[in-house]
């Protein structure tokens, strides 16, 4: 009698699964953030009626009448705190993730937010906003705005640095969370874990103030809660973890799904776990936001209990299997899409000076260095302001950090040599004093408001001379300065 083949499960009924899973965990965790509320109540009656003169006093509070008073007390400040914690909510989230809106004339934006737009109106999903992140890490997150519509980040990295099928293969993956609605669970876990924080905050205040305080009386209670509130916040840290690594595996099946190119999104998946700079920064408790962690796969058993994200090579694999790639191939095929990325690189010549004679007067928008005429010209696919007699750029903090990430233009020699000069010797040139300024050396003008601009080094780090408008915030780099800049950038991620 032949052996039946047990039936391989259907990504469908896969996804069924986790979801159950998903809200289930969900459930456990806003139970323990009341259980802790609970407690944290029960102890402060205690506490109260402990220094009151009253007899009694446990069998007053245990009582049936009094115990029920205290599980509404609870609840009451539990829906308190959630109502007060959603006040805001997308403007903090933002503010914490650092994000910054597209520029609708660059280039890597624009092709963002097609790819965002064609899977909203392909998939019917809410109102998704777009942002960006200026960092050189590799990452994507999702979070509501528990309005009915939702966020979709990407960082500067990402975007530099994924192909157009990679990069659609992220987006359907935070897509995901957002058609499944649980990106509305992710952002609120993360919100309810504020109550940790801030409670802890309060508490420290509490334990050790003075004891003319009139709170100092309950410093014993403060360390109590001090206690208990560790012991329940590891326990929904667990839980929510729990949740936010079903989360992120149901989101690559479904982005998967969606695409219907599951081999792109464990590309993407492992280059981004590759990429020298990691996954940026992200703020405590908000990875269950994004689409890979900073944490290490290895650790102990509580650390590993307390991951935000399964191990990328488990998502690797799942995602290879609906492919039909085995690892081998796929290893071969991720060696040629990275051969094919860094022969782009560097291929494209920057704007260069003309030489041409300058104009006879200078007027507020003209090239601070020179006198000629600031002209838009594509670099890096953002639109700088470009001085074509003598090769100056002019360009804002925000651009600069795009830039930063970035490895389309192609460097000469000499701006080798500068950068080399500036790695060298950038000791001395930090304690040098900087000539313009000086007695006879003027300060440069604004080319947007006509105000002196401060002649600074970039940063600490990079020892490169620029000139610096605080009122609009914006730099000006003369020849082969932007260019030596972003050579020191790139040197710190390879």
């Amino acid at each position: 009698m032949a052996l039946e083949t047990p039936r391989r499960k259907t990504v469908f009924e896969v996804q069924r699964e986790q979801r159950w899973r998903i809200w289930l965990l969900f459930g456990l965790l806003l139970l323990l953030v009341y259980a802790a509320v609970w407690v944290a109540c029960l102890v402060v009656a205690l506490s109260v009626w402990v220094i009151l003169p009253v007899a009694g006093v446990f069998s007053v509070v245990l009582d049936w009448w009094n115990t029920g008073a205290i599980l509404g007390l609870a609840l009451a400040v539990s829906i308190v705190y959630w109502y007060v914690s959603r006040v805001g909510a997308r403007g903090r989230l933002l503010s914490a993730m650092r994000c910054r809106p597209l520029d609708p004339h660059d280039r890597y934006h624009q092709r963002l937010a097609n790819i965002v737009e064609e899977m909203r109106i392909a998939s019917g999903a809410p109102k998704v906003d777009c942002v960006t992140v200026s960092t050189l890490g590799m990452n994507a997150f999702a979070f509501s705005d528990l309005k009915g519509g939702g966020v979709v980040g990407v960082t500067e990295g990402a975007l530099a640095r994924l192909s157009r099928p990679q990069l659609q293969g992220v987006v359907a993956h935070e897509f995901a969370h957002v058609l499944s609605g649980t990106y509305v669970t992710a952002t609120v876990s993360c919100l309810l874990f504020g109550i940790y924080s801030e409670l802890n905050e309060k508490l420290d205040a509490v334990a050790s103030g003075d004891e003319d305080s009139p709170w100092g009386a309950l410093g014993l209670t403060a360390l109590v809660l001090r206690a208990w509130l560790g012991v329940v916040q590891v326990a929904s840290r667990v839980t929510s973890s729990a949740l936010s690594r079903e989360r992120e595996l149901d989101a690559d099946l479904a982005a998967a799904r969606y695409t219907r190119d599951p081999l792109s999104l464990a590309q993407a998946l492992r280059m981004i776990g590759r990429h020298p700079a990691g996954g940026g920064y992200i703020p405590e408790g908000l990875a269950p936001l994004c689409i890979r962690a900073t944490e290490d796969e290895a650790g102990r058993p509580l650390k590993r209990w307390q991951r935000t994200h399964p191990p990328l090579s488990l998502r690797v694999e799942r995602l290879l299997a609906l492919a039909h790639v085995a690892p081998g191939d796929f290893e071969r095929q991720m060696d040629a899409a990275v051969e094919r990325f860094d022969g782009r690189e560097h291929a494209v010549r920057p704007p260069a000076a003309t030489g041409v004679p300058r104009t006879a007067a200078a007027s507020p928008r003209a090239c601070p260095g020179c006198g000629g005429s600031l002209a838009p010209a594509d670099y890096e696919g953002i639109p700088l302001r470009v001085c074509r007699v003598c090769g100056g750029r002019l360009a804002s903090t925000d651009q600069v950090r795009r830039i930063a990430a970035r490895r389309e233009v192609a460097f000469s020699d000499g701006q080798r040599r500068l950068a080399e000069l500036l790695v060298a010797q950038g000791d001395d040139l930090r304690r040098a004093r900087l000539a313009r300024g000086e007695a006879g050396v003027p300060l440069i003008r604004c080319p947007e408001c006509g105000a002196a601009m401060m002649r600074r080094h970039y940063s600490y780090e990079h020892a490169v001379e620029v000139d610096y408008c605080s009122i609009c915030d914006l730099y000006w780099f003369e020849k082969d300065e932007l260019e030596a800049l972003q050579i020191l950038f790139e040197r710190q991620v390879t």
